[in-house]
């Protein structure tokens, strides 16, 4: 290990926190190629292949060798002229598997190929190594800070030394956008990028702008670390902790089209602290709402406007459709004007739910999509079970339905979702809404229940 000294203390401060939390440490420049534990073939190669392949052969037991490691070989030599496709084709494999198919006997053969066990995170190789060399475009750079979860890089840490002037948060963020020219392939795996100078520490994606950066604020929920925690020990310890880091990489991050053709381009977009802690909460009270508790009512999801709550309904219904307990629930989500339902259903299509998101052109239309079991998302607008005359009428008693209704303040909701809800009538609902609640405010409440997660204008 290097020396502790002035110019290495944010690094030596991160690989502490890291290893506090179970991170193996492995100097960089010991595993470089040629040294005698070295676990690079050469300095362009960034995906640790040993550990991936010990991992695969773990996860997937019934994988004949050859096939381990041809998909280690397929994954460690990746390349795509396009960074943002690449970075999202990648962590399409990462998070679903990849598809392997070969002739057994001539029998043709075909599994899913788990690279990252998500639901038992002990079962995962995490690794943290600093002054990791990789040979670029043009020049060498050498990385302060990645870490490795199964040989795969999914985070690089841009890092400065607090008793340097010019050693800045801003111009890690510089050198970030550097390295992401002349080293490309790194950032074909990398899921969340991060800067610190120990005081100061910000995370964001492969398609952050500086402003797009954020804070990470909370080690197990928001606010909660010491006073005398520095960003980056918040983010080492918040961010960082195994079990979270895995969580945002499943269900965190999405990417979002910019547009509904085929020649789109995407922005990779990762929640911020208040919206991971806030969505986690409020999947909490689902489940017990779903099991039949708390009459059905989920709570308020009261986040301030500009917050990200489309986005965050986004994340919740990422992580909600893998829960065993909800048994693939089917979503609808409720608004009360036109231009509110379309930007909602605009936002779940263009992040990943084109295929199953609906719009429910009346309640006789909601009930009809209703009747299929899988996780469909229908939208519509709530003035519908006012106007129109069958939504007296049960459309459904599946026990696996969540109501989810925008901006729920609003006076005319008490009434309509009274309606809503003897439509259907073991549904679970949650309302959703950027508007401070007053204390005399009953209306939101006694429909939804309780606050489960606020965001204030004050914390933004």
């Amino acid at each position: 290990m290097n020396t502790l000294n002035e110019n290495n203390l944010t690094e030596q401060s991160l690989i502490e926190w890291l290893q506090g939390q179970g991170y193996e440490y492995v100097y960089g420049p010991a595993m470089a190629p040629n040294q005698p534990n070295a676990e690079r073939e050469d300095f362009r190669s960034v995906v640790l292949k040993n550990r991936l392949i010990t991992s695969v052969r773990r996860f997937n037991p019934q994988l004949p060798v050859l096939q381990a490691e041809q998909v280690v070989n397929d994954i460690a030599s990746y390349h795509n002229a396009d960074a943002i496709l690449g970075n999202k084709e990648m962590f399409t494999l990462i998070t679903e598997g990849v598809k392997k198919t070969w002739q057994e006997n001539g029998v043709e053969k075909t599994e899913v190929v788990k690279l990252i066990d998500f639901e038992n995170t002990e079962a995962n190789d995490f690794l943290i190594t600093n002054q990791f060399t990789v040979q670029g475009v043009e020049n060498v750079c050498r990385l302060d800070g990645v870490v490795f979860v199964n040989g795969i890089p999914l985070s690089v840490l841009e890092l400065k030394s607090p008793v340097r002037e010019q050693a800045t948060i801003g111009q890690a963020y510089r050198d970030m956008e550097y390295y992401k020219k002349e080293i490309p392939k790194m950032f074909f795996y990398n899921q969340v990028l991060c800067l610190s100078d120990l005081t100061e520490a910000k995370h964001g994606t492969i398609s952050s702008s500086w402003e797009w950066y954020g804070t990470w604020k909370g080690v197990n929920s928001e606010g909660d670390a010491s006073s005398g925690a520095t960003e980056l020990e918040v983010l080492a310890k918040g961010l960082f902790n195994k079990e979270r880091f895995l969580d945002i990489i499943q269900n965190f991050i999405v990417f979002e089209a910019d547009g509904d053709g085929d020649a789109v381009t995407y922005t990779k977009k990762m929640a911020l602290y208040h919206q991971y802690y806030g969505v986690n909460k409020t999947i909490d009270s689902t489940v017990r709402s779903v099991s039949g508790e708390q009459d059905r009512k989920i709570g308020v999801f009261w986040h301030t406007q500009g917050s990200g709550k489309s986005l965050s309904m986004v994340f919740y219904v990422n992580k909600t459709k893998r829960i065993p307990e909800l048994k693939s629930p089917a979503y609808v989500f409720l608004t009360d004007r036109e231009d509110l339902d379309d930007q909602l259903f605009k936002t779940f299509s263009r992040t990943g739910y084109s295929t199953l998101a609906k719009r429910a052109s009346s309640i006789n239309d909601l009930k009809n999509k209703l009747t299929h079991l899988g996780s469909e998302l229908i939208f519509t607008t709530i003035q519908k079970f006012q106007d129109d005359p069958d939504a007296n009428n049960v459309l459904s008693e599946r026990e696996n339905i969540i109501v989810l209704t925008d901006e729920a303040h609003r006076t005319q909701y008490s009434m309509l979702a009274g309606n809503a809800r003897q439509a259907l009538p073991n549904a679970s609902f949650l309302g959703v809404t950027g508007t401070p609640l007053s204390n005399h405010d009953k209306n939101t409440m006694r429909v939804f229940g309780d606050i489960v997660s606020s965001y204030k204008i004050g914390q933004a």
